[in-house]
């Protein structure tokens, strides 16, 4: 009889659950080599390349110096925006890396679970979004610097181009996970712009859907005061940042993370989503509304006014930092013209068409007589359109639009509007660009137009030495101010030729 001795087997020691301080650790340090990986991706590298590019090209058009704040915190989040594009792609690769490497089989030996890999794939995206937010602050502080700098930012304007980064980089990680394909990226891009294009294009669209878009676009011809604005960019930049958390959830969830904590992060993002999407469709307040009406309607109420010699300017709060600028150009125009005119007492009145908020079209209206419009843009062309808005105050009195100026005061307004401006002349000879006729300036309220006969004129003036040329205005201006003198009296007053009427100049409505 033989005897069989079994051996007891020893149970295998369950794996102990990986020390949370090591976890965490071994979480940052994936995180920073990604993340360098992502700062140093040559697409990320190209966008930022071209951002800055953009930012810190020489020249800029004159308007530049007179930046308004309001305008400027949006203008941030453009290129901010496009950063993020390139961001999700790179960091999607960064994701699918170890699956087109073959290499997915070897992290079953790490310490770290895919869940807390793809937590290190989320963090990666901060320093990105770091740098973003390092380039918004420069670009701003820049601005708010300048000179003739008005009006005041938004904190939430400026941490939304932050956000257009850390959005696309979190969903760039969820694709990573959902789908192991290295073209789903660029085609979420497409997806990305064509979704925002389809929102913004359509004015029509309920605010709450034009605000599930990423960027708020609402861009009007002017800027506006700040406080007629009624953007809701805090429940904006709080739906960005919820839609974030969601995706880096949805990303870790995905990758079975399950915890207790990934999942109350999830709904609490999730409801965060809804409430910002809720709240931006209440916008505009009733408070922005009615603020609106009244700056539009009766402006005087909410203006401060600074009176310079024989002119009161009247400016929105934020803007009165330019009415010396107002005065520069005012106070020219008067030396160059005659009396008594020259003394006449004239309102100058800055004005806005808000009813229907910063991207509506609408046209400002006329004045009372006695009045000046002023915008809420200067520099440049700007200074151009005021000169010609204080010239029609001296010379016609009004600034109602019934057609070309066929006479003598459609010769007088404009050569006094390009004489006082810096670099009118310059200016003057671009009216024909774009689509404006020659001879025409864009005045605030209504465009001042001259005929090629008119025009001839002026251009011939602006040829003689101009001492010469102010000296025959000041002999002449009751003459040439009078509503009766025609063309060919004021090229004879002031020593030039006017051209024969032509075909196209009888075709003019005139004045």
């Amino acid at each position: 009889m033989t005897a069989t001795t079994e051996t007891p087997v020893a149970a295998p020691r369950p794996t102990p659950a990986p020390d949370g301080r090591r976890v965490r650790r071994a979480v940052l340090a994936l995180a920073r080599v990604e993340a360098r990986r992502l700062l140093l991706h040559p697409l990320v590298l190209a966008a930022s390349a071209a951002y800055l590019a953009l930012l810190l090209w020489p020249g800029g058009e004159p308007e530049d110096a007179y930046p308004v704040l309001q305008d400027i915190d949006r203008e941030t989040q453009l290129g901010q925006w496009l950063l993020g594009l390139a961001v999700l792609v790179a960091v999607n690769m960064a994701v699918l890396r170890s699956h087109r490497r073959g290499t997915d089989t070897s992290f079953g030996v790490l310490v770290l679970p895919p869940w807390w890999r793809t937590l290190a794939h989320v963090l990666s995206v901060l320093p990105t979004v770091l740098v973003g937010a390092l380039i918004v602050a420069g670009q701003f502080t820049v601005a708010a610097l300048k000179p003739g700098a008005v009006g005041h930012g938004s904190v939430s304007e400026l941490a939304t181009g932050p956000l257009l980064i850390l959005l696309p980089g979190t969903v760039g990680v969820l694709l990573g996970r959902i789908v192991r394909s290295a073209f789903v990226a660029p085609l979420a891009v497409v997806a990305y712009l064509a979704v925002t294009m389809v929102f913004v294009a359509d004015a029509d669209n309920a605010a709450w859907l034009r605000g599930m878009a990423p960027l708020l676009f609402d861009e009007g011809p002017r800027p506006m005061p700040s406080d007629l604005l009624g953007r809701p960019a805090a429940w904006h930049a709080l739906y960005l940042l919820a839609l974030a958390a969601l995706a880096a959830a949805g990303a870790v969830l995905r990758s079975g993370g399950r915890t207790r904590a990934v999942r109350v992060t999830a709904l609490a993002a999730l409801g965060a989503v809804v409430t910002a999407v809720v709240l931006q469709g209440m916008a505009p307040t009733d408070a922005v509304r009615e603020a609106r009406e009244v700056a539009t309607r009766d402006p005087a109420a909410v203006q401060d006014c600074e009176r310079h010699g024989a002119t009161t300017y009247c400016a929105f709060p934020e803007f009165t930092p330019w009415i010396d600028e107002w005065a520069r150009v005012t106070d020219e125009m008067r030396s160059l013209a005659g009396e008594p005119d020259a003394t006449r007492a004239l309102t100058v009145r800055q004005k806005v068409a808000a009813i229907d908020g910063p991207s509506a079209m609408a046209e400002i209206s006329p004045a009372a007589p006695g009045e000046l419009t002023a915008d809420t843009a200067w520099g440049g062309e700007r200074e151009l359109e005021f000169a010609a808005s204080v010239a029609r105050g001296l010379v016609v009195g009004h600034e109602r639009y019934g057609g070309a100026h066929c006479d003598a005061r459609g010769v007088l307004m404009v050569w006094l509007a390009v004489r006082a401006t810096r670099d009118g002349e310059a200016m003057f000879e671009k009216t024909g660009e774009n689509y404006n006729s020659p001879g025409v300036i864009q005045a605030p309220v209504s465009a001042i137009s001259l005929r090629g006969r008119e025009l001839a004129v002026v251009q011939g003036l602006l040829a003689e030495p101009q001492g010469e040329v102010d000296r025959r205005v000041k002999e002449s201006w009751a003459e040439l101010s009078a509503s009766g003198t025609t063309t060919d009296r004021a090229a004879a007053l002031l020593g030039v030729t006017a051209p024969a009427e032509t075909a196209d100049d009888r075709e003019y409505l005139c004045v």
